[in-house]
């Protein structure tokens, strides 16, 4: 990579203020510890939520590698991020219309060296998403499990960040690991919790109060709860049939409790005027905190 083009990325973050509109588009984040949490159901429920009250919902699947976000919901893209960061698309070219009008940028599957992602192919993905944000009012990206760096860019840049994790110990442990890693970059970061594939209130309260306790005593934080997406059958029924449960069976116990999430985060998550030329900026500069 040429100090040219790294001198040309810097420079098209610090003119953001002065050079780029100013977007509304609230730009949420959803990760997890370790892989096999149901993240990426969750992504999916949270997106049909929002857009069936009314919201223009992108989203990104950033798990660069294990990319399923569009096998969930039984999308075949003809083109992928992989295009796009090798300069021959642009992010425009490969939107897919998803479910209830939310649009999805696919990721590419398998394809071990999009995890590292070089300077310029930076400058393509913001400049992407810059455009991409003027008719969106939410961006949500579904990061690839664990905290590698290019995870960790991307939380860092999000305006808020929801942690999944389930009440297995496991997954507790990598939930808390995570924590940690982003209290040590950005202590004041916006971090939620919820609880996925909970058996009932009981145990994903329990869940909560565990992690809770360790992130107090050890990082003398306390994390914001969203709640839990309760175990449901219909989940597994809607990924066999590679729709989002939100979409097919609207009023099982998981639909209702992405609705109630979705007016959750309305309700909980503010608006501001520079949310995603902030992310804009912040992608860009590489400054991973």
């Amino acid at each position: 990579m040429s100090n040219d083009q790294a001198s040309r990325l810097r420079q098209l973050a610090q003119g953001v203020p002065h050079e780029a509109p100013l977007f509304a588009a609230r730009v949420v984040a959803i990760t997890s510890g370790k892989g096999g949490v149901g993240k990426t159901n969750v992504v999916a429920g949270l997106a049909l939520a929002l857009s069936q009250q009314g919201q223009r919902v992108v989203v990104m699947d950033a798990d660069f590698g294990l990319a399923n976000l569009d096998i969930l919901l039984g999308l075949s893209p003809k083109y992928t991020l992989e295009h796009v960061l090798k300069g021959e698309k642009v992010l425009e070219e490969i939107l897919l219309d998803g479910p209830s009008g939310i649009r999805i940028i696919p990721a590419s599957s398998g394809v071990q060296e999009m995890t590292r992602i070089d300077t310029l192919a930076e400058l393509r993905l913001v400049q992407g998403l810059q455009r991409v944000a003027e008719t969106a009012d939410w961006l949500l990206i579904d990061t690839a499990a664990g905290i590698h760096d290019s995870v960790l860019r991307l939380l860092m840049a999000a305006q808020e960040v929801i942690l999944v994790t389930t009440p297995e110990p496991t997954s507790l442990v990598d939930a808390y690991a995570m924590v940690k890693v982003l209290h040590l970059r950005e202590p004041a970061k916006p971090l939620w919790l919820l609880v996925n594939n909970g058996q009932n209130p009981e145990e994903a309260e329990e869940t909560v109060e565990q992690l809770q306790a360790a992130v107090a005593r050890f990082l003398g934080k306390q994390l914001q709860v969203l709640g839990m997406i309760p175990g449901d059958p219909h989940v597994l029924q809607a990924v066999r049939q590679q729709r989002g449960v939100v979409d097919l069976f609207p009023h099982c116990p998981a639909s209702l409790a992405f609705q109630s999430l979705a007016n959750q985060l309305l309700r909980r998550v503010s608006l501001q005027p520079d949310g995603f030329a902030t992310f804009w900026r912040q992608l860009a500069s590489g400054d991973p905190h």
